[in-house]
């Protein structure tokens, strides 16, 4: 079944990530501009998520996760390759109504973490709902050499004009013009 596409605001929301080796760092890397609090529960880590920690962007605990740890998560990403503690983890984020993300695992997942584009105020979210996650990451890179080099100048165009049209269909198709011209269509 696909997965609804939601985009949610992290920012100051706490994100649990379960695991410190490189898949862990990519989702750090990956969740870092949506300004959520980070904790990272390993007992290694990656140096990029080591200097994260010594520059104070993400919270770290150094050692096997705690139930506990997960208590106050808005959400969690288990990046960890133990079948077992991720279907644990999942049974106590359903309980708790934790967003869940088991990587490589979509039967352990309320959610999925998509491939990502980000371009300022732009995100673009590719999934195939946890079938094929090679495929959402070369449609990723397709549409990224297909965007605009200045996409996040051209939002920032669109959000003015719009503030100064009064809403309404007329407005709308203003804009939709106005975007169709600027992008080739």
């Amino acid at each position: 079944m696909p997965y609804f596409p939601l985009f949610v605001n992290l920012e100051g929301k706490r994100v649990v990530v379960v695991g410190g080796g490189r898949v862990a760092s990519r989702k750090v890397e990956k969740l870092l501009p949506f300004k959520p609090r980070i904790r990272v529960v390993a007992p290694e880590v990656t140096d990029y998520i080591q200097n994260l920690w010594e520059k104070g962007e993400v919270e770290l605990l150094r050692r096997k996760l705690r139930m506990g740890d997960l208590r106050d998560a808005f959400m969690v990403v288990v990046a960890v390759d133990d079948t077992g503690l991720q279907r644990k983890i999942n049974r106590y984020c359903l309980k708790k109504g934790i967003h869940c993300n088991a990587v490589d695992h979509p039967d352990f997942c309320t959610f999925l973490f998509p491939a990502l584009i980000v371009r300022g105020e732009l995100v673009i979210g590719i999934s195939t709902s946890g079938k094929a996650p090679a495929l959402s990451a070369g449609i990723r890179e397709l549409l990224e050499g297909k965007l605009p080099e200045d996409v996040d100048k051209l939002l920032r165009e669109l959000e003015n004009m719009r503030k100064g049209l009064p809403p309404g269909k007329k407005r709308q198709e203003e804009l939709s013009s106005f975007v169709r011209r600027k992008l080739g269509l």
